[in-house]
């Protein structure tokens, strides 16, 4: 039930801090990690030389990559861009020189703290080019950049465009199962204990009275 409460809350959080207008990212705001889930516009320009591919990405149901690009903002900060899913035939930056994007951009996104390895996640093989987890700190010691790592950004998908990457769409997609799973162990705890009692009755180690 602790966890349940946990759950409700983090998604009451997304959805009220992804609901207030988007902030303004510039040289002047420094509390971007104390506002995880806001959106955020943010101007500048992309190095697509040093593009990461996150391995296992799925997107209804197909198989493919989350593309990861360094930003340089006007304010000459750099920020780590999740731009979206790709299949794998186009994760070849050779297949999709038309997702290229050049000169100044406007990116709409959402603010994201570092992602934790999961445990049965592989460790990122930096040298061998497996991305499994999105770890800026781990980014920058690869590419020798000084890019922030408290934090990153997740493209959203803004108006009916089609394009690569697919950028995300900003639902919330932390399940919530918690409520059916209580009911499900409590049920299958009451279960047990009638049978326990049934049988106990039956084989005469409980006494009535």
């Amino acid at each position: 039930m602790q966890r349940l409460s946990w759950k409700s809350n983090l998604i009451e959080e997304y959805n009220t801090k992804f609901n207030k207008d988007p902030l303004i990212l510039n040289e002047n705001f420094k509390n971007l990690p104390g506002n995880k889930f806001r959106r955020v516009i943010v101007n500048g320009m992309f190095d697509h030389n040093k593009e990461i591919n996150i391995i296992g990405k799925t997107y209804e149901g197909n198989a493919g990559f989350h593309i990861i690009t360094p930003f340089i903002t006007e304010s000459s900060d750099t920020i780590y861009i999740n731009r979206g899913w790709v299949p794998k035939k186009y994760v070849s930056q050779s297949s999709r020189k038309f997702s290229l994007v050049e000169g100044k951009t406007q990116i709409i996104g959402l603010i994201r703290m570092p992602q934790r390895k999961g445990y049965f996640v592989p460790n990122n093989e930096p040298k061998n080019g497996f991305w499994f987890t999105v770890i800026p700190k781990e980014f920058n010691e690869h590419f020798n950049l000084n890019a922030e790592k408290t934090f990153y950004i997740i493209e959203l998908k803004v108006g009916d465009e089609l394009k690569l990457p697919i950028p995300a769409n900003g639902e919330i997609q932390i399940p919530n199962n918690h409520l059916q799973y209580a009911i499900t162990w409590y049920s299958l705890a009451i279960g047990l204990i009638i049978i326990y009692f049934a049988w106990h009755r039956q084989n005469g180690y409980l006494a009535l009275n």
